[in-house]
């Protein structure tokens, strides 16, 4: 697909079944970040268009939470079949507007897109409650699960359309309606995505609507017509989210931040971590809140892996998105890139770029595979998390050393331990303060079971029965008995 089809697209809101411009005079830019080309432009929204979005959802909410999970669900299977038979030209859109290389998305992402849309769509008939039973005396007490009523999703540019994916079909298997916001850089995949499920939900319940997120976003997070607000982006943008909907007050489900710790013991097996940190570091360049970004090694086998892992990372093809041959993209934009350059020229003295740390000469907004020791766990490269393609190495003499680098950090999304012992490796799970810990892997996820994290990597869970329950609300119902 060439810049110029992409350009002949109208990026539009979908409000109630109908394609509407958004009513902003503040136009947004679409870049390719291969190239640093234009490819589609399109108007902003305004806090009437989210106004009338989500007085389209509320109106179709009672419609779609009176149909049987059954019916639900084989609407939403049916949305399975159709995604299906556009999954290669949702991919074409994804790869030219976020950067990701085709052939991952190919062949890992957009698959693993599909197979969570089958799990939401098989969960609409799965949902669970306590069991009724005489709990107190001539009573018979019941727990019903309902939908919330209106669900707001917000996704960030790193996975447009998985983020969507998971947020709009968990919560329609739900029987919620859904304003779905894409983040303004990357809103190709999500609005034919949405022209997709058009053929096969009811109007309107499905609105999209595109615009800032200081505008827009803030709007849908603030707006009393919302009952949840889903939101998956920086910590700092999460904070005003939780700000808003405690004001409402309403539920807010949000994964934020990470800085997933990545801790090599003595007994790893080097080789099979080295090739593992290197993939699940420059996965989508970087830009992953669970990528393999923070190693923690024992200093008696810094050097061998480090050795190893430099290998592999030279073996990285940069590119552009579209050969099959390339497999670290650029970064999202030229602010992203200079915000990860920035961290690497303000390191301190005695960290070191032993590879990488430059731009290649490519259009677009790439950054080449870098690695970076010497670092201490006071500097900006540990505690912050660096979102590019840059893994920073530390080392440690024992067990305790180890666990207090790993968990010194604000972030509590997902970490991984490596090692042949598995009571040792279990003791480090159970110390390790985040949501998702691996063992002898990293960044394994999958729509069977609950993401999310603990301290500023946010709260609540999507994937799994937790992530469906987290659109539904439970009313206990008690009946009292008559005379037998």
């Amino acid at each position: 697909m060439s810049s110029n089809t992409v350009l002949t697209l109208s990026i539009q809101n979908l409000i109630g079944g109908a394609w509407i411009d958004g009513s902003s005079d503040e136009f947004i830019d679409v870049v390719n970040p291969s190239s640093g080309e234009l490819i589609a432009r399109f108007p902003s929204s305004t806090e009437k268009d989210v106004d009338s979005a989500v007085h389209a959802a509320r109106m179709a909410q009672p419609g779609w939470a009176v149909l049987t999970p059954g019916e639900r669900s084989g609407l939403l299977h049916d949305l399975v079949d159709a995604v299906r038979d556009h999954l290669e030209e949702l991919i074409e859109l994804e790869v030219i507007d976020s950067g990701k290389p085709v052939t991952a998305a190919r062949t890992e992402e957009f698959p693993a897109i599909l197979d969570a849309l089958r799990h939401f769509a098989g969960a609409a008939r799965a949902l669970g409650g306590q069991p009724a039973g005489e709990y107190v005396a001539g009573t018979t007490t019941m727990v019903r699960r309902e939908p919330l009523g209106v669900v707001a999703g917000i996704t960030p540019w790193n996975y447009p359309l998985w983020q969507a994916v998971w947020k709009i079909v968990p919560a329609l298997a739900a029987g919620n309606t859904v304003v779905i916001k894409p983040a303004e850089n990357t809103p190709l995949s999500t609005a034919r995505f949405a022209a997709i499920a058009q053929q096969v939900l009811p109007t309107g319940v499905l609105n999209v609507i595109n615009g800032y997120g200081r505008t827009v976003g803030s709007y849908l997070a603030h707006h009393p017509g919302i009952n949840l607000v889903s939101f998956t982006g920086s910590t700092a943008t999460g904070r005003m989210i939780a700000q808003a909907a405690a004001e409402g007050p309403k539920r807010a489900l949000l994964e934020l931040g990470g800085n997933a710790p990545v801790i090599i013991l003595d007994d790893a097996d080097i080789e099979d971590a080295a090739e593992t940190v290197a993939a699940a570091g420059m996965y989508n360049a970087g830009q992953e809140c669970m990528a393999a970004s923070r190693v923690i090694v024992s200093e008696k086998i810094a050097d061998e892996f480090i050795a190893h892992l430099v290998v592999h990372l030279r073996n990285v093809v940069v590119g552009d998105t579209a050969n099959e041959k390339t497999t670290l993209g650029p970064l999202i934009s030229e602010r992203q890139r200079a915000r990860v350059e920035g961290l690497l020229q303000r390191r301190p003295a005695r960290a070191s770029i032993i590879l990488g740390g430059s731009r290649p000469n490519l259009a677009g907004f790439f950054l080449e595979p870098t690695v970076v020791t010497g670092v201490e766990q006071d500097d900006e490269l540990v505690q912050e998390e660096i979102f590019g393609p840059v893994i920073t190495i530390q080392t440690f003499a024992d067990d305790t050393e180890a666990l207090e680098k790993a968990n010194g950090v604000p972030f509590g999304l997902a970490g991984s331990v490596w090692t042949q012992n598995v009571q040792r490796g279990m003791r480090f799970v159970n110390a390790l303060n985040f949501g998702n810990v691996w063992i002898n892997t990293h960044l394994i996820v999958g729509p069977d079971f609950p993401i999310g994290g603990f301290n500023e990597s946010g709260y609540g869970k999507e994937g799994g029965a937790t992530g469906i329950e987290e659109f539904t609300r439970i009313k206990q119902i008690g009946i009292k008995h008559g005379n037998w």
